[in-house]
C-alpha cells in the first residue's frame, strides 16, 4: 500500500502528462525545422520554392529592358541573378531607399540602392533592333547551343552568352574535405578474383556429386 501511494504521489506531482510531453516535443521539432529552413532560404525564396523557373534564358551581363513597373521601357545590364527567388538585379534600375545603421567606418543614413526585379518583368534586348524580345534556344550544326531572339520586333539574330556569366562569383573549393576520398584510396586495387569453384568433390561440381550419389546407390 505504501509503494502504491508513493507511485500515485509521484504521478500527481508530474507537471506534464505523456500526451503533453509528446506535443511539446513535436513543437520543438517543428521549431528546429523552421529555423533550419530559414537559414537556407530567404523569405522570397520560400514563397516561390514550388514555382521556380526551370529554363533561364537571361544571364548575368545581358542587356535587358524593363516591360512592367515604374522603370518600364528603360534598359540596363543584369548584375546579379537570384535563381532561387525568380528575380534578378539590373544596374541603375528599380532604385529604392534604405535606412542603414551607423557601424564602424559606415556613417549610416538613407542610401539609394537597386532592388531585385522579377524575371517576368524584363525581356532580352535584341542586338540588332534594340527592342525587347523573347529568347529561345537551338543547336547549330556543330552542336553548339545558342540563344536567338523571337517576337514581333525580333531580328532572329543569335545572342551570345556574356563572358562574365561563364566566370564563377565564388571560386570552387579545391581542398580535400573530410568526406572526400584520398588519391591513395582511389588508386588502390581492391579487386581480387575469386578462386575457381570446383565443387565439394573436386573438378565436376554438381555433376560430380550426382554421379557419385548414383554410383553409391548401385
Amino acid at each position: 500500500a505504501q509503494s502504491s501511494w508513493s507511485i500515485d504521489a509521484s504521478s500527481a506531482m508530474s507537471p506534464l502528462s505523456g500526451y503533453q510531453m509528446w506535443k511539446a516535443g513535436q513543437a520543438k521539432a517543428r521549431h528546429k525545422v523552421k529555423n533550419w529552413a530559414a537559414r537556407i532560404l530567404t523569405k522570397q525564396a520560400r514563397k516561390v520554392q514550388n514555382n521556380l523557373i526551370e529554363r533561364w534564358r537571361i544571364y548575368r551581363g545581358d542587356q535587358v529592358m524593363v516591360v512592367a513597373g515604374k522603370d518600364k521601357g528603360q534598359v540596363g545590364t543584369v548584375s546579379k541573378v537570384y535563381r532561387k527567388e525568380n528575380r534578378l538585379l539590373v544596374e541603375g534600375l528599380n532604385l529604392v531607399k534604405k535606412h542603414v545603421k551607423r557601424s564602424g567606418d559606415n556613417p549610416g543614413g538613407i542610401i539609394t540602392m537597386e532592388a531585385p526585379i522579377h524575371y517576368s518583368n524584363v525581356n532580352l534586348v535584341d542586338p540588332v533592333t534594340g527592342a525587347a524580345t523573347r529568347a529561345r534556344t537551338r543547336f547549330l550544326d556543330d552542336g553548339t547551343k545558342v540563344r536567338y531572339t523571337v517576337g514581333r520586333n525580333a531580328s532572329g539574330s543569335i545572342v551570345p552568352k556574356p563572358d562574365v556569366a561563364a566566370t564563377r562569383t565564388k571560386p570552387r573549393k579545391t581542398d580535400a574535405g573530410s568526406r572526400d576520398t584520398g588519391w591513395e584510396h582511389a588508386t588502390a586495387n581492391t579487386y581480387a578474383p575469386a578462386p575457381e569453384n570446383r565443387g565439394f568433390f573436386g573438378g565436376g561440381g554438381a555433376g560430380a556429386a550426382r554421379s557419385f550419389a548414383s554410383s553409391a546407390l548401385r
